[in-house]
């Protein structure tokens, strides 16, 4: 038979016993239903393996930067609920948590580290405090006390460091998992939330469909229809999100949305004007995107009205760039052009007004209208 005394066997002994408290101490993380359930089994799966008197943990408390009591098991004689926190630096859990390295007291009662009365009670017991780290930071303390008369030895030490680091891991990956379900239900909220603005949307512009067709004034009726573009542009936007379970859009794919909108409601029968959008994939913010939308509309129905007004058919280039930070919409007609001397700010009506409003305020830009040879062209830049 192998002898005991054996330094081999005593090894393998000591292996099997830190293998032992690992997948104990993993198996508790992992089967149980919250945090501080698996911090509480995982506790009482080390001092059983390691057969310890008793033990706590520990958790930083980031808002209070205090150490925080989650967990406690074993001797009652040993756990008083009165001294449930501890500062930095108190005690030896306050210093273990500070310097990210165990601590070891041969007898807590004579300790001079040791400061707090419930800890001081240990006299003629070991007691040390481990850090819970992950990725290097502190997470907390696990604290064990040993039977009395006898101490931690340095591999027991050792394995008291697995099993903590056992435990800072699975934590970490258990609040990952938490904010990964919940950044999901939150992405499903933000998804419906648009859808349902939408809709309301859709509604609001059918109403005033219905109020369009029952005007006798053709200046209500032409401002309606405005207004209806408007609204089904800024829905387009909520399409995108609500479809895509996205905060941010591409506004790419919106200019070709808010494109085909505009052309479909502004364009007179037989004439043909074709709109075609090029760019990368540019993403924005929701608060961006809707003003952007509402400017590419007016912009659109700007150039319909009056590069393309008497029924003349062409064809609208909408381009977007993105260098860095820097983004930039460009809208080309081939129309009649802007009339000799026009000046934006005296000449311009609702529509560009609106634009001008949007663009300084809502996106904190420049808009700038230039004559070519044949037709205009209208720059908006800005900065995400």
């Amino acid at each position: 038979m192998p002898d005991a005394g054996d330094p081999q066997v005593g090894e393998e002994g000591r292996r099997t016993q830190e293998l032992a408290a690992l997948y104990a101490v993993s198996a508790a993380m992992n089967q149980a239903l919250d945090e501080e359930q698996a911090l509480s089994q995982a506790l009482s799966r080390v001092l059983q393996v390691m057969a310890l008197e008793s033990g706590r943990i520990y958790l930083l408390d980031d808002k209070t930067q205090q150490l925080a009591l989650v967990a406690a098991a074993g001797n009652p004689l040993f756990l008083d609920p009165d001294e449930a926190t501890i500062r930095p630096g108190e005690c030896l859990c306050g210093l273990a948590a500070n310097g990210g390295e165990p601590l070891v007291a041969v007898d807590a009662g004579d300790d001079r580290r040791v400061i707090r009365p419930d800890c001081r009670r240990y006299t003629q017991h070991s007691c040390a405090s481990v850090p819970l780290l992950a990725k290097d930071r502190v997470l907390g303390v696990l604290h064990v006390v040993t039977r009395q008369g006898t101490t931690l030895s340095s591999a027991e030490i050792a394995l008291l460091r697995s099993a903590a680091a056992q435990i800072g891991f699975a934590m970490e990956n258990m609040r990952l998992r938490e904010e990964a379900r919940r950044a999901e239900a939150l992405s499903a909220v933000i998804a419906e939330m648009h859808h349902r603005i939408k809709n309301n949307l859709q509604t609001v512009a059918d109403l005033l469909s219905l109020e369009m067709l029952n005007s006798t004034s053709p200046e209500a009726r032409r401002s309606l229809h405005d207004s209806i573009n408007r609204i089904k542009s800024i829905a387009a936007v909520h399409r995108l999100l609500s479809s895509e379970q996205l905060r941010l859009t591409d506004i790419t794919e919106l200019a070709r949305q808010v494109s085909e909108i505009a052309l479909g409601h502004l364009t007179r029968p037989g004439q043909e004007v074709q709109a075609e959008v090029t760019g990368p994939p540019i993403y924005l913010p929701s608060k961006q995107a809707t003003a952007l939308a509402l400017v590419m509309n007016e912009l659109i129905a700007n150039a319909l009205e009056h590069g393309f007004s008497g029924g003349l058919s062409g064809l609208i280039l909408v381009g977007l760039q993105q260098d860095g930070p820097r983004i930039s919409l460009t809208i080309v007609d081939g129309g009649h052009g802007l009339p000799p001397g026009f000046d934006l700010t005296k000449n311009s009506g609702l529509g560009l007004q609106i634009v001008r409003t949007l663009v300084e305020k809502d996106l904190d830009g420049t808009l700038r209208l230039e004559r070519l040879p044949a037709g205009s062209c209208a720059t908006v830049t800005f900065y995400r």
